[in-house]
């Protein structure tokens, strides 16, 4: 989710594409009495970061940051322009899945920033919403069916129309960013380095941790998008009780 939340941060001008934020391992919500805060996977901190370098480390505390600056209505209205939290148009059927909401009172975005919410998304839902931000903002339904030919070939019957059924804007410089941060995770460095040391051409990926709830293990989600520079693939897998999306 964070490369969501790193889009809509962005294009709202919440954070510029050189910002750093100082990761210290825990993040405080400003003025709550109460302590709320998040931590990060990393509880020592990564230091100060860039959002590029926030995505391939999966940094809890710059997008709990992003979620703040945001609010939850602001990255909802992303999540669905990305096709999260509703159907797809897939020929079989499929279920909406549902966005983060909150009761009144409440300020969950610092930690919906980071998936941490009650989000409910479908693999196709998640790689077809990697599909849209590496086509820079535009949104296709999902079809099983391409084209009908003729019996011997000879024609084509029917062609699926290929039209976006949304589209919102993307600038250049934020999907570098994010297809950079997403990028090095692949790279020597990058967590998934190793597994993509033979890949025959340049991926972005991002891995997830989808947690249910404590006494069920999490289920681990992974998604990637290819070629780099010319994208024409986006994949999207989740293993039930796989624990994390880099195993």
């Amino acid at each position: 989710f964070k490369p969501c939340t790193a889009v809509a941060a962005l294009e709202e001008g919440k954070v510029s594409v050189s910002e750093k934020i100082n990761d210290t391992g825990c993040w405080y919500y400003p003025g709550a009495a109460t302590g709320d805060h998040a931590w990060c996977w990393n509880r020592s901190g990564h230091g100060r970061l860039n959002v590029s370098q926030a995505i391939t480390n999966s940094c809890n505390y710059f997008f709990a940051e992003m979620g703040y600056r945001l609010g939850l209505d602001t990255l909802n209205q992303y999540a669905s322009n990305f096709g999260l939290g509703k159907k797809t148009g897939i020929e079989i059927g499929d279920v909406p899945g549902a966005l983060a909401q909150e009761e009144p009172g409440q300020d969950l975005a610092p930690w919906a920033a980071f998936g941490q919410a009650n989000y409910l998304f479908t693999p196709l839902q998640l790689a077809n919403y990697i599909a849209t931000l590496v086509d820079g903002g535009k949104h296709y339904d999902a079809h099983l069916l391409k084209s009908v030919k003729s019996y011997d070939n000879s024609g084509v019957l029917y062609a699926e129309e290929s039209k976006p059924s949304n589209t919102f804007d993307i600038s250049p410089s934020t999907l570098k960013a994010v297809k950079e941060g997403m990028r090095g995770l692949t790279t020597p460095g990058g967590s998934l380095a190793s597994y993509f040391a033979d890949c025959v051409v340049d991926a972005g990926a991002k891995t997830g941790t989808a947690q249910i709830s404590k006494k069920i293990k999490n289920n681990g989600v992974f998604v990637c998008f290819a070629p780099y520079d010319d994208p024409q693939i986006a994949l999207a897998i989740v293993i039930e009780k796989g624990s994390s999306g880099a195993a």
